[in-house]
């Protein structure tokens, strides 16, 4: 067997994911298998999966059913909105290959180019005005471009149903949990687009010309085109009111209300709430009209 570390649980793959040794062997046989030249593996920036660079490119291999995660969902929606976006003309790595390999455990996989850049999170903490300005026009030309009706690209999902029975809401007070739950079931979730669901400041780079570079589109789903804000909000922006206000086209009152209704509908919406709290250090909330002051006062410029 090419990899011989025991996965079990979550637990065991956090142990492991990032170990260039354990997963040196299966890369090369990847790429083997592929007609590619292999090159050593390097460390990137940690995520969910086995992610590593090697030469020229990017090899992702994805925690296996083991681990408790369903891979074969990210696998078909990463292989195909990374070439959909290609197509479209959004900068985005390009795929180069993409299969499944049986080995100690099926291990799904794709290989894309490697593009240099900085991470948006990082660059957004250090550049000018100006800079920052012309990336938010940039920014709001790709989501134009991505955001478009692509039915049948990638399965559909239930946005309410993991919604409503969502178990990250459990570390929640009990009254935001009810509260966002209430708001979620009364959405109109019917009018989709295809949004990448992640735009992180892992999950975007700068590239040479200062242009975002959108990468990792396996939590890419179809869903309101809203549903992009809750962690272009809280995860890209960090809730910061001079990116908020560049990036808003309506009244703040208005964006706030979207925003909260993503954050609401979100998979993981209950962990950017929590996030937040403790990245500003404050309480976590316990009602949403305390979120709603909060990023008010990030709009308004009274913080």
């Amino acid at each position: 067997m090419l990899f011989n570390e025991p996965i079990h649980n979550w637990s065991e793959w956090g142990a492991i994911f990032q170990s260039i040794e354990a997963f040196t062997p299966l890369a090369k046989e990847i790429f083997c298998r592929e007609g590619m030249a292999f090159s050593r593996l390097e460390n990137l920036t940690p995520g969910t999966n086995a992610v590593f660079r090697a030469g020229d490119y990017v090899v992702k291999i994805f925690a296996p059913r083991e681990s408790g995660m369903e891979p074969q969902v990210d696998y078909i929606n990463e292989s195909a909105v990374c070439g959909a976006l290609t197509r479209w003309g959004i900068s985005t790595p390009r795929l180069i290959a993409h299969g499944k390999i049986q080995d100690t455990y099926l291990f799904y996989y794709l290989i894309t180019e490697y593009c240099p850049g900085e991470e948006a999170g990082t660059w957004l903490e250090s550049d000018s005005p100006s800079q920052l300005e012309d990336f938010i026009r940039q920014l709001k030309g790709v989501l134009q471009a991505m955001h478009r009706s692509a039915d049948g690209l990638i399965p559909p999902v239930d946005l309410l149903g993991q919604a409503l029975d969502n178990p990250r809401l459990e570390r929640l007070p009990v009254s935001l949990h009810d509260e966002m739950a209430k708001r979620a079931s009364k959405l109109n979730v019917t009018d989709t687009v295809l949004v990448h669901g992640d735009l992180t400041g892992e999950n975007i780079l700068i590239g040479a010309d200062n242009s975002p570079i959108i990468i990792d589109c396996a939590d890419a789903c179809l869903a309101p085109w809203w549903y992009e804000l809750a962690p272009l909000v809280f995860e890209l922006f960090h809730c910061r009111g001079d990116l908020l206000r560049l990036f808003a086209d309506t009244d703040p009152e208005v964006f706030v209300e979207q925003v909260m209704d993503a954050v609401c509908i979100h998979d993981f919406g209950a962990n950017m709430l929590w996030g937040t709290a403790v990245r500003e250090r404050i309480p976590c909330f316990s009602h949403l009209a305390e979120v709603r002051e909060f990023l008010m006062s990030r709009m308004c410029g009274r913080t």
